[in-house]
This record gives C-alpha cells, structure tokens and sequence, in this order.
C-alpha cells in the first residue's frame, strides 16, 4: 500500500515539475519578448515618429475611467486608437496633433512623443521585474516538486500529515493576492489615477507608496479570513466537493455547526470587502476619476 502511495506521489509531482517549469520558462519569455517589442516600437516613435492630425470621435466611459477615442488616416487607411481622456479634454468631432510611426501607422499617440513621455509610458522596472517575479514563482515551484521526487525516489518516509494545512494554504493565497494588488502599483496608468487622486505626494512621501502601504494595512486581515475560508473549502473537498466557484460558495453556505465561526469570518469578510470597493468607488465618483 506504501509503495503505491508513494509511485502516485512521484508520478504526481513529477507531472506539476514538468507544468512548473514549462510555465516559468515560455510565460516569461513571451511576455520579455512582447515588453520587448513594444518597447522598440515606442523608441521608433520618439525617435524619427512623424507628425499628423487626427479628429477626437468619441468619449466612453469603463467602469470609472472616461476614454477618448480618435481617428486619423495615413496614405488612404484609417486608424483609430483610444487613450485616458485627461489627454484629450476637447469635445467629439475637434481636432489635434498626434505622432505616429511611419513604419507602423497604426502606433500613435496624441501630440509630440519626445523621450519624457516615452520613459514614463515604458516603466522599465516593470516591464523587466514582472517577467522576472513570475519566473521565480513557477520556477520555485518546479525545484520543490523536484525535490519531493527526489526524496520519494531515495526512499523518505512518506507524510501521513496534509503538505500544507488550511491555515497555511489560506495564508499563502493571501500573500500571493497582496503580491498580485502591489504589483499593478507598478503599471503607469494606475499610477495616473493615484496622481489624480491624491496628488503626486502625501505626507511627503510618493503617492505610490503611500498608497501600497494602505494597501497592505488594508489587506491585513484576509490573513486572518482565508485561513478560515481554506478550512471550509477544504473540508467539503474531503467529503466529495468541488474546488470551482460554485463548490467555494456551497463551502461557506453548507458549513455545519462545527464550522459556525469560519463561516462567520468568511461572511465578515466579504462585508468588508464590498465596503472598501463601496469606498473606494464614492471616492473616485467624488473625485471624477
């Protein structure tokens, strides 16, 4: 029965190496690859982009963001492309001066495109530490289930414990949600909206910063809620349940008495959750971000 159990747990984490660390070397690199591509384009651009008219069509609104849209035509093709409407505050039908890329039309960008507008929109850290963070993720999770092969394969005695308890495995989707909400901080147009919501320092710190360590107070108890979500879900997936959306919510909604205390965390905090998305929205609306 050993022997068996240990011939599955070899053949299961040999299967998550081979899908670790295909991912975490072809995900990274096409993502460098495309960073990379776009990176160029936009230096063509500020380099030897020409200059061209293009008329303003519409204005729509996503979610609390508005997005103007423009159309202009090179050589008999019309192009259309869309950016924040901070940048283009006129009414539909006038129009302005844009750049483009005489190679690839189709790349614009509203006015002159000259080095400091070019340096703001790459944000290089970014562009090379996201491929790089995801590497290292996938990358780790290859050489411990390499590492558990090979354990296995030597003969280690098998666990008769769980890898990883409820508690731990909610405290890791926590941080890796947290990692995932500080890493957008990162993107330029989010920086845009921080800079249009608090202005470019507070307390004279960047804004960026100040914001990702609100973020991060603001985040501090979902350590403590998916600890006690994960012994929920878990639970039910023991006794035959699904892991998908819907298996989550029947988790909660189905929790015995036993469980009262989880579900009421849980139920906690998603309250408090929708009160900061209720917040933040009011915020933004009172703002007219």
């Amino acid at each position: 029965m050993d022997e068996e159990k240990r011939r599955k747990l070899i053949a299961t984490d040999a299967r998550a190496r081979i899908v670790f660390a295909t991912v975490a070397l072809i995900l990274p690199l096409v993502l460098a690859l495309l960073f990379r591509r776009q990176e160029l384009r936009l230096r063509a651009l500020a380099d030897h982009g020409r200059a061209g008219t293009a008329t303003l069509t519409a204005v729509t609104r996503q979610g609390s963001a508005s997005v103007a849209h423009y159309r202009y035509e090179i050589g008999g093709v019309v192009y259309t492309w869309n950016v924040d409407r901070k940048k283009l505050p006129g009414a539909p039908g006038e129009t302005f001066d844009i750049t483009y890329l005489p190679e690839d039309p189709s790349l614009s960008r509203p006015g002159s495109y000259s080095n400091v507008e070019l340096d703001a929109e790459l944000n290089l850290p970014f562009r090379r530490g996201f491929p790089l963070g995801i590497f290292v993720l996938f990358g780790s999770a290859a050489a411990l289930c390499h590492r558990n092969v090979r354990r296995l394969q030597n003969g280690a005695p098998l666990s008769t414990k769980p890898r990883i308890s409820p508690d731990g495995a909610g405290r890791i989707v926590a941080a890796l949600l947290l990692a995932c909400l500080l890493v957008v901080n990162l993107d330029p147009k989010v920086r845009a909206v921080q800079i249009a919501a608090f202005g470019p320092a507070l307390f004279g710190l960047p804004a960026w910063l100040v914001v990702a360590l609100a973020e991060i107070a603001l985040f501090a108890p979902f350590f403590w809620v998916f600890p006690h979500l994960m012994r929920l879900v878990l639970h039910r997936y023991a006794q035959g349940g699904s892991l998908s959306k819907l298996g989550i919510v029947l988790a909660v909604a189905q929790a015995g008495p036993e469980e009262r205390r989880s579900r009421l965390v849980v139920l906690a905090g998603l309250v408090y959750f929708i009160a900061l998305v209720t917040a933040w929205i009011v915020f933004a609306e009172s703002r007219g971000i």
